[in-house]
């Protein structure tokens, strides 16, 4: 259940300034998901996100920075990025979408990763890609739909699998003989299979394999390319004769089987590592033992092995599902962190204290959900604590259960799965259940008795996707019970304007308390003397599409601002809703920031907008390196906009010297 915060005294916040395109400032958390890393002449290294992202270090991993996007979709996971041999600026890269159906391609770069182009196999979910050891020209895709093969770097492509055979499909790895561009061995969620005449002919190679699995990952021996490893769910094998036995290799516990990359040592070829789901694994005699080097929490999804420096190892680069880059310059031995420039975290939700706008609050996703906060504006943060009393008696929430924050007017206040609601106690550093509780009216039945007061709680009774929002000491809540208006006590009581039901899509109180709109039931209730009475109107849309209600008094009237499926829509004094446009595209409405001389809009789908003169016209603010899914807008003290992204970590848009936030 999604509990959608929508308070007046938050969204009332000035920003001193026009925020267009400017300087964005990447603040971390450093870190995040890696899907894939690649490697190039000089040890370049490139690292492919899940949003389309492309970062790379020019010091052996030991910084990054971002360099673009392949393609302009948000959901674009990069599965494999893969360098021209002979021209380091050449780069390719495989893509699937996460958008059911849409399929993906192969992209290329001619400036190392800066700007990319689609070149072949579009509305193929890409998710292997290699380059032929000894023909560069020769590159091989392996997708949801078959084997493809480009004999001209890219230009042309053709299927080399058999078209609609039910096997020879969704491949997950590829591998290609050095020796023989025309030897190709491509695993599938079923079985692995080779040809040795460029896709000709294709034969299944399973003799030795325990059961039939997704073969996620194939290596050939540099030092002997009849060797051959290769990863399925049942664990590891190796076969001494191009796969046509399989012996499994002992050692890695069936706990871990999902191997995700197997990577050789090319200066030792005895040496190979396989990243896990559980850890990295390394073995120093070609497979026959195997030891875990890493944590058991940590799920490896790639792995590079870059040359040797000064007579020292090569340098083991991981890359992981949440913990960002880890190094290892001892062979796999020991790791350290090496996130510096990588910022890539996703942050579900960034709200601004009411009472003190500098504290800040944000739930981040990294290898694990945190809660952080922020008493400096977005500079520092540190880990909250969640420590609590429940019935007397010291206990510690759960933050994997934790779905929802908000900034109440006495404190941070969390939303938990099980429908509790928890209030952060400064004085005493500990967060309180806030049990609501609704005063009832009981009747025995018979004319003469009087009417009892009965108090039920209704904490655990919140409407299915409720919905909050605040004044400057009340807390508009919707539960099953209706519309409650709640103390800081947790006494509650209905507002009688808005019925005791009904589907409540978005809620808005202005800081006096007095004003008020729900959108529920397909109409916008408005409301001046706290809830009493409402006046009823139509929606532009249907109540469904709703997402957020917004509203401003000024000279002119009232102001009303919807965000729904199809836009920003406002009406004025009760009028004709209009779409607001001027710049601002028609998507799916995002988040949204108001204050006295600017509005803040982003779209669900990416894309951050900046308006000066109420919405008549925008301008975007935020370019392809930082757009994404904005989950968060807040006030910076110094005049500028912090954004929480679903990707891109916390970002901060800063004023120039003009002290404006951009031109």
């Amino acid at each position: 259940m999604r509990l959608s915060i929508v308070t007046g005294v938050v969204l009332a916040l000035s920003l001193g300034g026009v925020v267009r395109a400017q300087k964005w400032e990447r603040l971390g958390p450093e870190g995040g998901m890696v899907v894939s890393l690649g490697a190039g002449p000089g040890n370049e290294i490139y690292l492919g996100t899940a949003d389309g992202h492309v970062f790379a270090s020019k010091d052996r991993a030991g910084s990054w920075e971002i360099r673009g996007r392949v393609g302009v979709r948000l959901d674009a996971v990069v599965t494999r990025i893969v360098v021209d041999p002979r021209d380091r600026n050449r780069l390719f890269a495989s893509v699937w979408y996460q958008q059911p159906g849409a399929g993906g391609g192969v992209f290329k770069s001619e400036d190392r990763g800066q700007k990319w182009k689609l070149v072949g196999l579009e509305g193929e979910a890409v998710r292997a890609l290699e380059i032929a050891p000894s023909n560069a020209d020769e590159l091989v895709a392996g997708s949801r739909g078959g084997v493809f093969l480009s004999p001209d770097g890219g230009r042309t492509w053709g299927r080399i699998s058999p078209e609609g055979d039910e096997e020879l499909k969704n491949v997950d790895s590829l591998a290609i003989d050095p020796r023989d561009a025309g030897v190709i061995y491509a695993g599938t969620y079923h079985l692995p299979w080779l040809t040795r005449d460029s896709g000709k002919h294709w034969k299944s190679v399973i003799a030795g394999i325990i059961d039939d699995s997704d073969i996620m990952s194939l290596r050939l021996d540099a030092s002997n390319p009849q060797r051959v490893y290769m990863s399925a769910c049942s664990g590891i094998y190796r076969s001494e004769n191009q796969g046509e036995e399989w012996t499994k290799l002992q050692g890695i516990p069936y706990a871990a089987r999902r191997t995700q990359v197997i990577v050789q040592d090319a200066g030792n070829a005895k040496t190979l590592y396989a990243g896990t789901t559980e850890g990295l694994w390394v073995t120093r005699d070609g497979g026959e033992s195997w030891t875990r080097t890493t944590s058991k929490d940590w799920d490896v999804n790639s792995v590079v092995v870059l040359d040797e420096k000064n007579g020292s190892p090569g340098r083991v680069v991981l890359g992981t599902e949440g913990r960002g880059i880890q190094i290892s310059d001892d062979a796999g031995a020991n790791f350290t962190e090496s996130n510096r420039g990588f910022t890539h975290v996703v942050v579900k939700q960034l709200i601004a204290d009411q009472r003190s706008p500098e504290r800040l609050l944000a739930v981040i996703q990294r290898s694990a959900l945190e809660i952080l906060e922020s008493r400096d504006d977005g500079k520092t943060w540190a880990s909250v604590a969640l420590n609590a009393v429940e019935q007397s008696k010291p206990t510690t929430l759960n933050v994997e259960q934790v779905q929802e924050v908000a900034a109440s007017p006495w404190g941070w206040l969390l939303r938990l799965e099980n429908g509790q609601l928890w209030m952060w106690d400064e004085s005493k550093q500990l967060w309180k259940e806030w049990k609501l509780q609704l005063t009832l009216a009981v009747h025995s039945g018979t004319k003469s008795s009087a009417a009892k007061s009965v108090k039920k709680e209704v904490a655990r009774q919140l409407a299915a996707d409720a919905t909050i929002a605040f004044s400057q000491n009340e807390a508009l809540v919707s539960t099953t019970e209706g519309l409650l208006r709640c103390q800081e006590s947790g006494r509650c009581t209905r507002v009688k304007a808005y019925g005791h039901g009904g589907k409540v899509r978005a809620v808005w109180m202005s800081a006096t308390g007095r004003e008020m709109g729900v959108v529920a039931e397909g109409k916008l209730g408005l409301s001046s003397d706290g809830g009493e009475t409402a006046e009823w109107r139509d929606l532009p849309v249907s109540g469904e599409q709703t997402s957020w209600l917004d509203i401003t008094e000024s000279s002119s009237g009232s102001t009303v601002y919807l965000g729904t499926g199809e836009g920003i829509y406002s009406s004025v004094s009760s009028g004709a809703w209009k779409k607001v446009a001027g710049g601002l595209p028609a998507g799916a409405a995002g988040r949204w920031l108001r204050g006295p001389e600017v509005l803040v809009a982003s779209e669900l789908d990416g894309g951050l907008y900046i308006s000066r003169d109420n919405g008549a016209s925008w301008k975007r603010s935020d370019d392809d390196a930082e757009r994404g899914i904005f989950t968060g807008l807040v006030k910076t003290q110094s005049g500028g906009v912090l954004a929480g992204s679903q990707s891109e970590g916390l970002l901060r848009l800063e004023r120039d010297r003009a002290g404006k936030t951009g031109e």
